[in-house]
Order: structure tokens, then sequence, then C-alpha cells
């Protein structure tokens, strides 16, 4: 695997437990944007209502920062399910999941209960699943 994207299944896998967050705050960007205000008084008319809200809900559903997110987020769990290890998950928590990260990887392996090389084969094979999972491999 490339040193890439490795690199970028890690960053993604630190932001896996702020996912829904980001998407939210996506979705409210999305509903309500800045708007500069109008000096001019009168003249034009608004679209209606109905309109105004059926075009919020297609931009939500078109935008490419929340398609992705909601893609990655289901790749992960995904990968985590089908890994069926709770070494894995346990992995996944103490390395990338976590806010401030207290343990290397060879602390999690000591905490784990298995081999550093062990652990690393476990990584590896986790990330190459999630790689062909979001179709970079």
């Amino acid at each position: 695997m490339r040193r890439s994207t490795f690199n970028y299944i890690e960053d993604m896998l630190r932001d896996y437990p702020h996912y829904n967050e980001y998407i939210k705050e996506c979705e409210e960007e999305i509903r309500h944007p800045y708007v500069e205000s109008d000096e001019n008084i009168g003249g034009g008319r608004s679209a209606g209502k109905q309109e105004r809200l059926t075009e919020t809900i297609v931009r939500i559903d078109e935008d490419k920062r929340i398609r992705q997110m909601k893609r990655q987020q289901r790749a992960v769990a995904n990968c985590l399910d089908r890994s069926n290890s709770d070494i894995v998950y346990q992995m996944c928590k103490e390395l990338y999941f976590m806010n401030k990260r207290r343990l290397t990887l060879d602390g999690v392996a000591y905490k784990l209960n298995v081999s550093r090389r062990t652990l690393i084969r476990r990584r590896e094979d986790f990330f190459i699943d999630l790689a062909k999972e979001l179709g970079m491999k």
C-alpha cells in the first residue's frame, strides 16, 4: 500500500467519530447560507416557501462533501463489522478514535495481549479492506 493511501486512511479514521457532526454542519450551511443584506427596497419577488424547501433538500442530497463523508462513514463501519475482531476495533479505538491518543502501537499491542507484529498485520489487512471498499485499490 502506498504511503499516501495509508496516511489518507489514518486521517479518515481519526475523523470517523466526528462524521455525524461534520455532516450536520454541512447541512446547516446549506439550509442557512450567508446572505448579504440587500439595500434595494421593494422590487423583485422571492421564491415561494415550498420551492426553497425543495431546493434545499435537493442541494443537501447532491452535496459532494456530504455524500463523500457518508460514503466513508459507511465504508469504515462495514469494514469494522467484517473484521469480526475485537482486536481490530480496540486498535482503531485506541489509535484513531480517541481525541487524545495515549498509547503507541506497542502500548496497544501490550494492552490487547498480542504481539506488535500481529497488530501491524491486522492493521494492514484492515486498511487494505478499507481501501478496497473505498475503491482506492
